[in-house]
C-alpha cells in the first residue's frame, strides 16, 4: 500500500502533485486486505514500517489501486496526512467518506480540525441526493457521524452494511443490514 506511486498504479494520475506516502504506512495497518486475509486495524505482515511495502512489485490489486483521500484531495492540508492525523480517509462508492482510525489513537478523529470537518461533510452528505454517509471505523467498530450526533453501530463484519432510515419525527437513524451482493 504505502510506497512510491508508479505508472502501473490505476489511480496514480489522480494523486495531488507533490504528495507521496513517504514514511507513512498507516494504510498498511488500518485497511483490510482480502487477498492477504488481513483484517482492519492490524499491521500487514509485509509492511516495513516507515518505509513501505515489502512486496511492492507483487502486492495485491487492492493495494495497487488504493490511495487515501489525503493523496487525492488537494484541499486537505498536511495535518490530514494519515501518519499525523492517526487515521486514513477513504472516499467510497457514492461519495461515502470513511475515516479508518488507528486503534492506538481511537479519539484522534474527535480532535480539531478533524471533528468539525467530519460534521460539515456529514451535513453536506445529508443534503445530497442520494444521501452520503460519513463513517468512522476503529478496527471493525463503526460510528456514523451525523450533523447532530454520532451513532455507534458496533461491530461491522464483511457481510454487513449500514443504512440510513427516517426514524420517529423524521430523525435519521442508522441500521446494520446484510450487504447486498
Amino acid at each position: 500500500m504505502a510506497s512510491e506511486t508508479t505508472s502501473t498504479d490505476a489511480r496514480s494520475g489522480q494523486v495531488v502533485p507533490g504528495r507521496a506516502c513517504g514514511t507513512c504506512t498507516l494504510c498498511c495497518k488500518l485497511i483490510a486486505v482480502t487477498d492477504l486475509a488481513k483484517p482492519p486495524g492490524e499491521w500487514c505482515p509485509h509492511c516495513v514500517r516507515g518505509k513501505g511495502c515489502g512486496i511492492y512489485p507483487t502486492r495485491p490489486t487492492e493495494c495497487r489501486t488504493f490511495f487515501c483521500h489525503w493523496m487525492l484531495e488537494k484541499g486537505l492540508t498536511g495535518d490530514w496526512k494519515p501518519e499525523k492525523a492517526k487515521f486514513a480517509l477513504v472516499m467510497g462508492e457514492g461519495g461515502h467518506m470513511t475515516a479508518f482510525v488507528d486503534p492506538g489513537f481511537p479519539g484522534a478523529w474527535r480532535k480539531s480540525p478533524y471533528f468539525d470537518t467530519l460534521k460539515r461533510w456529514s451535513l453536506e452528505g445529508m443534503r445530497a441526493s442520494p444521501a452520503r454517509i460519513v463513517t468512522v471505523r476503529i478496527g471493525t467498530r463503526a460510528i456514523v457521524v451525523l450533523p447532530d450526533r454520532e451513532i455507534d453501530a458496533g461491530h461491522i463484519g464483511p457481510d454487513d452494511a449500514l443504512r440510513l432510515e427516517n426514524g420517529p419525527g423524521g430523525r435519521i437513524e442508522v441500521r446494520k443490514v446484510a450487504r447486498e451482493s
